[in-house]
């Protein structure tokens, strides 16, 4: 597959208007291309480099606490990721792990390796938008604000 031409081709049909606009942050907008993926585009630096941290992250993770990424584009301004159903309310992630709040959840093993693994900011998944559903599984759908990036760009 040719990901050059499927991500201009992407490009091409959000200037059009044929993919719903989902969200966005303060580095990204996040497309759903209605086929189960979303393409996340970065808006600036910041946004690029959190592409390349949630690629990588992804790339090389096995816990399942993700949503994974299928492909970043060449210059990492856009990559295209499994697409979760919006999450309404933290209780829900809570409930799934057994936990009372997110201090708990934070304290729970796998999420402790992930950090460390990861250089995640834990505290950016206090949000219910760094959260989805896929087939009744919690995901972290923004994963990209690492040590790395946080220190670049916001501070």
């Amino acid at each position: 597959m040719n990901w050059a031409i499927v991500f201009y081709n992407i490009m091409m049909n959000i200037r059009q208007g044929y993919y719903s606009f989902l969200g966005s942050g303060s580095c990204r907008n996040v497309f759903d291309l209605g086929n189960g993926y979303v393409v996340k585009i970065a808006k600036n630096m910041a946004g690029i480099a959190q592409n390349k941290s949630e690629y990588k992250i992804s790339k090389s993770d096995k816990s399942k606490l993700f949503a994974k990424i299928i492909q970043i584009s060449n210059d990492s301004s856009m990559l295209i990721m499994e697409k979760a159903d919006k999450l309404y309310n933290l209780s829900y992630i809570w409930e799934y792990f057994n936990v009372k709040n997110e201090i708990e959840l934070f304290e729970l093993m796998e999420f402790q390796k992930i950090k460390h693994e990861y250089n995640l900011e834990l505290g950016d998944l206090e949000r219910k938008s760094s959260w989805g559903v896929i087939k009744g599984h919690p995901v972290i759908i923004d994963y990209g604000f690492t040590k790395e990036v946080s220190q670049k760009y916001y501070f």
